[in-house]
């Protein structure tokens, strides 16, 4: 589900941003949450909240709201961040931070889609190079050329590298989305291995370029091997 913050101390102003925004999103999975100021949103970053979104207002305190951005940066590097101010002046300032759009309030309604467009873009080619995991309000992103395979273990997804392990909460098939799944073949019912990391094809396992073997379930055993042989084509 994707995930949008909104950031704005004026209460009108963040009532109208909340309305533009369950409009522009509505086709998607989201859920939308609201603050009324920088401190109570790094409240919540504290526990298990991550927004893959922030959409900041700038008054005429900008530095107030660029803090929280450059925060957003250190603490969720995948949050994309929208800017909307009042005034043109501020848009120079915002470059202290990582983020995607720069919005006057008076072209809002007209912006705001292709600035969300613009964030989903690039949350999807982030996520590409790299499997996102959130845990206690921080995101972590694993390199995908690090990943061996995935291993879904009860309730949790272990992700496997050469050097450490990492744990999600969130199954396979949501970490795995889109163009990053194709780099992944689901061998077994509890795993799914990179197919970069792929040394050979025994019987019942995949050989890993560390020498790890990854079973291969015999209901997945044929497309498992088609999927070997049009890597070896390749």
């Amino acid at each position: 589900m994707l995930r949008v913050a909104i950031c704005e101390r004026n209460q009108e102003y963040r009532f109208q941003l909340a309305a533009l925004l369950e409009a522009t999103v509505k086709p998607l999975a989201c859920e939308i949450e609201s603050f009324c100021c920088a401190e109570e949103l790094l409240r919540c970053l504290s526990g298990d909240y991550a927004p893959d979104v922030a959409v900041l207002g700038i008054s005429s305190d900008s530095e107030r709201a660029i803090s929280l951005a450059e925060k957003l940066n250190l603490l969720v590097p995948a949050c994309r961040i929208i800017f909307v101010s009042d005034e043109l002046r501020f848009a120079t300032e915002v470059y202290r931070a990582d983020h995607v759009w720069f919005l006057l309030r008076s072209e809002l309604s007209e912006r705001i889609v292709p600035a969300m467009r613009k964030a989903l873009s690039s949350i999807e080619a982030y996520r590409s190079h790299g499997i996102v995991i959130r845990s206690r309000g921080k995101v972590t992103v694993v390199p995908l050329d690090e990943v061996l395979y995935l291993e879904r273990d009860g309730r949790h997804t272990i992700i496997r590298t050469e050097k450490e392990s990492f744990t999600s909460s969130e199954p396979p098939s949501r970490l795995l989305k889109n163009a990053l799944a194709r780099s992944f073949i689901h061998s077994h019912r509890s795993y799914w291995v990179n197919k970069d990391k792929i040394g050979s094809l025994a019987h019942d396992d995949f050989v890993l370029v560390n020498g790890e073997l990854v079973p291969i379930s015999r209901s997945r055993r044929a497309a498992a091997r088609e999927d070997f042989i049009s890597l070896s084509e390749k």
